[in-house]
């Protein structure tokens, strides 16, 4: 019995140790040969890649894979190693004074607990060694301290950190229907023939009327391609339909054909060139600088359908039959993103831009001079009223609607081609609110286009003589703002961050300049880090607001990000840029719990005082 037993730890021993022998020529190999890393990366991006291909994505790295197939099998090591503790304590329980049974028993623990110290070295070299790769693809480990990392996709960072604001679709965006726009919204004019082709603004890039229109895209500037072809595959001038806003800062590129199959998911990539052949500002300098100076790239991923939905309104504010101070802004929600074009402009001296219109006396009276401003990734447009009425707290200007009066807001659906739900593009634009696939507003909310006058959305409210002076404060944040356990969040490093206002905030105002995050990355990794923003209207029970029933009074502002690298601090940052619907500006030194008032201009664990905060 106890030859059997030895025989039995040998065979145990045999077969373990040709995995250890393996973990551990794993761990010299990688400390042996440092290069190795960016075969790890290599194939990573590889394995990403085909994964993609394959429309199972690409989120989950080689490195996260090799170690779940280890932990697996180990632990399975382990199961059958319990077994056998399992099977050693019934021998021994039932060896009725049998000393060659429990001498066996004794065996199988001994040799049991041996196995399992093994496991668990393996388990921790294991982990030591696949912390070695993790560590050299995201930048934090032990080895390989500089460089960009390989999981993250160089000339991003313009989108937040440089000149772009937004655009659509969404960086990695799937199930895009096959008709989509594509849209790019810039912080700053952009010389518009750098992005359309022979364009001619003659000199006067601020007067549109006297200019030499084109409208095909730069195929220089602006490359559109299948992502499995390649930028062979660019789409050409006569292509891609460029229309830009009246600011100058936001174009929309129609493609001439359907994107996609109808059979299989098709990622496309889109490229805005730096350089002097590429995107330029309007004084005609580079719009790419700096660690942007390459431009900007980003992915997105078209379904089989086409999208024949019309957008519908979620919510409109201010709501209807209430008076307001007249320093309220006007704010359309919509339940999906609406072509800019479509939805912003200007009005002076009662003409302009016409598709939505505010009066006040009646929808008889001219549409009040003012800017339609579109945000909130396409999905909120707000009115802001020509008349300066004064400034808010921080010094900046404020705009009022006339007061004591009675204000009428109309959204007007687009004339239909043919039957619809898809709108008539003229060559002055659609004359009603479109989505990105071109679709008219479905204003009654039936789930129909009727077009323009059938299918309106239109609403009206009263203002006061009053000025709303109340700014907006903070009621909670995630990650938690905690300034005695700085760093220790240990959230999901996709998790956006969120803030919630106590009250509903001036969409357009909550951008990339005013919320954005800063980081304690390597400079070289500047042009990997990306943040876009976003905000919610909530109910008072914190309940997204999706139905023109619904009340909405609160913002929840969000900041999406590139995931966060291990191991790195990251600070959010919310500026005095931010206003509420009064336009009153968010003031950061104060809080619910750190209310504006006497005891110094700092907040610091909500006790305001003259000295600095010490984190």
């Amino acid at each position: 019995m106890l030859r059997n037993a030895r025989s039995f730890r040998h065979a145990m021993l045999r077969r373990l140790l040709p995995s250890v022998v393996a973990v551990f020529f794993v761990a010299f190999a990688v400390l042996a040969a440092p290069s190795a890393f960016a075969q790890i990366t290599e194939a990573q991006q590889q394995v990403q890649q085909t994964a993609q291909a394959a429309g199972v994505g690409g989120t989950t790295d080689l490195v996260q894979i090799i170690g779940r197939l280890i932990n697996i099998f180990l632990g399975f090591l382990g199961v059958i190693l319990l077994v056998l503790l399992l099977y050693a304590g019934f021998l021994w329980m039932t060896a009725g004074g049998n000393p060659e049974q429990v001498e066996k028993a004794k065996l199988y623990i001994r040799n049991a607990i041996i196995g399992l110290v093994i496991i668990a070295s393996a388990f921790a070299i294991t982990r030591f060694v696949l912390g070695l790769f993790e560590g050299a693809i995201t930048g934090g480990g032990i080895v390989g301290g500089g460089g960009i990392p390989g999981g993250f996709a160089s000339s991003a960072g313009s989108l937040g950190g440089g000149i772009l604001e937004s655009h659509y679709p969404p960086r990695d965006a799937t199930g895009i229907a096959r008709n989509t726009a594509i849209i790019v919204t810039f912080k700053q004019p952009i010389k518009i023939n750098s992005l359309i082709q022979d364009y001619n603004d003659n000199g006067t890039p601020a007067d549109l009327s006297d200019d030499t229109v084109t409208e095909g895209v730069n195929d220089t500037a602006v490359k559109i391609y299948r992502t499995d072809a390649g930028i062979a595959g660019t789409l050409t001038s006569g292509k891609v339909r460029v229309r830009f806003t009246e600011d100058r800062r936001t174009f929309v590129f129609r493609p001439v054909e359907l994107l996609g199959s109808p059979n299989v998911n098709v990622g496309y990539t889109v490229e805005l060139k730096g350089g002097l052949d590429g995107v330029l500002l309007e004084d005609g300098t580079l719009a790419f600088g700096g660690a942007f100076a390459n431009g900007y790239i980003w992915n997105f991923e078209t379904g089989t359908f086409v999208d024949l939905t019309p957008p519908k309104v979620v919510s409109a504010i201010p709501r209807p039959g209430n008076q307001y101070a007249r320093n309220v802004l006007i704010q359309i929600n919509f339940n999906e993103a609406i072509d800019p074009t479509s939805a912003s402009g200007f009005v002076s001296g009662a003409q302009g831009f016409q598709n939505i219109q505010v009066h006040a006396g009646g929808v008889a009276t001219p549409n009040l001079d003012g800017e339609y401003r579109i945000s909130n990734q396409y999905r909120t447009v707000e009115f802001i009223p020509a008349e300066l009425c004064g400034k808010n707290s921080c010094g900046e200007d404020v705009f009022c609607l006339p007061g004591g009066a009675t204000i009428d807001a109309i959204a007007r659906a687009a004339t239909l081609d043919g039957a619809g739900p898809a709108a008539q593009f003229t060559s002055q634009g659609f004359d009603g609110v479109v989505d990105v696939a071109s679709n008219s507003l479905d204003g009654n909310g039936d789930g129909t286009a009727g077009g323009q006058g059938a299918d309106d959305y239109s609403w009206g409210f009263g203002t006061s003589n009053d000025i709303n002076l109340t700014p907006p404060a903070i009621e909670f944040t995630m990650p938690p703002s905690d300034p005695s356990d700085p760093g220790q969040s240990n959230i999901d490093p996709f998790e956006p961050v969120a803030v919630r206002f106590d009250s509903i905030l001036q969409s357009s105002s909550f951008n990339t300049g005013n919320a954005f995050i800063q980081t304690k990355e390597p400079p070289e990794w500047k042009d990997t880090f990306w943040w876009s923003t976003g905000n919610t209207l909530l109910t008072d029970l914190n309940e997204p607001v999706t139905d023109p029933s619904m009340i909405p009074v609160k913002s929840e502002g969000r900041i999406l990000h590139r995931m966060y690298a291990t191991s790195t601090e990251y600070d959010p940052f919310l500026l005095s840029g931010i206003r509420n619907m009064y336009q009153n500006c968010f003031n950061p030194v104060s809080s619910p719990g750190c209310p504006l008032g006497p005891g110094g201009p700092n907040c610091c664990q909500d006790q305001r005082t003259n000295s600095s905060c010490s984190f």
